[in-house]
């Protein structure tokens, strides 16, 4: 079905696929790079691990295996290892055993600061968390060292790994886009917006970001000059974009809102061409993660625990 709006046609998708994982909303949920495994944290506590192809219950744990409430999850890149983090503590479960292989209390200058964000390398074996306060610090599993730096002035609400992983992504509610070297802390290059960061995005390569913020404000940059490619075009006011995904060699972006709209770009013209919206079960349903399938499709995990298969 096509629409007229915003003076262009634009073309409404209904899901292929909708497979509901849990009947709760969530806190928090992740997907596999490879769209092959879903995590999801009830309200319930619950924390969830699953085979999306079979919809099978892999692990699960309950509140009462944490010292603390978690709030945000994390999944290594070969799906080996799944980071949890409350307020003040980590915990890393290895996958492939089901049990807990490391749990620590993580710490910010701001000997009061709570963790805000959490990142897993492609191996599980750096972690990166940011903090309320600003500060962000890089674990390294083999040896357990860690290094911790301050780079926002508020909080850090995404944390990343990029380049080979030597260097780190790091946005925060300051409204900076920070790119830095991993082990030394130093700045190599660095973006702001007025408002807090909303939504941030690599492409493959790492030679386009996406940058969002809480108001109007969007671009994609070319990292290697620094300089603005291009910018989203569209005439609603206050668009708030939660989450992005570079794909089909960053010719193309999936953008998700803070609502339930799922929308795909020409990242050269910035124009919108298609649009559509997740199936809702409650209000204030919105996407918490979402990759694209070995097959071209896109696979989004909703904010009440559904999954959907998406042609492009």
């Amino acid at each position: 079905m096509a629409i007229s709006g915003c003076n262009q046609a634009v073309n409404i998708k209904k899901p292929d696929n909708i497979e509901p994982l849990v009947h709760e909303t969530l806190i928090d949920g992740v997907l596999s790079n490879d769209a092959s495994m879903a995590i999801t944290l009830g309200r319930s506590r619950i924390l969830s691990v699953w085979d999306v192809t079979t919809s099978q219950l892999l692990h699960q744990w309950s509140d009462d295996d944490f010292d603390e409430t978690n709030y945000l999850l994390a999944l290594s890149g070969n799906k080996q290892y799944l980071a949890t983090a409350g307020k003040h503590k980590i915990s890393i479960f290895n996958l492939e055993t089901g049990k807990l292989d490391i749990r620590w209390p993580a710490q910010g200058f701001n000997p009061d600061a709570s963790i805000s964000s959490l990142f897993l390398s492609q191996t599980g074996s750096t972690i990166l968390v940011g903090m309320n306060d600003g500060s962000i610090t890089v674990i390294q599993r083999s040896s357990m060292t860690m290094s911790l730096f301050k780079q926002h002035s508020a909080a850090v609400n995404h944390v990343e790994l990029s380049n080979f992983e030597q260097q780190v992504l790091s946005t925060g509610l300051d409204g900076d886009v920070h790119i830095w070297a991993t082990y030394s802390g130093e700045l190599i290059n660095s973006f702001s917006r007025p408002q807090q960061i909303s939504s941030v995005s690599y492409d493959e390569a790492n030679r386009r970001l996406f940058i969002a913020d809480a108001l109007d404000n969007n671009v994609i940059i070319d990292t290697q000059t620094a300089l603005p490619v291009s910018k989203l075009d569209y005439l609603e006011r206050y668009r708030y974009f939660r989450q992005a995904l570079f794909i089909n060699h960053s010719k193309n972006l999936i953008t998700a809102t803070s609502k339930q709209s799922v929308i795909y770009w020409d990242t050269l013209t910035g124009k919108e061409l298609s649009h559509w919206d997740i199936t809702a079960y409650t209000a204030g349903t919105t996407v918490f993660s979402m990759v694209l399938k070995p097959n071209g499709k896109l696979l989004t995990l909703s904010s009440d625990g559904a999954l959907e298969t998406w042609s492009l």
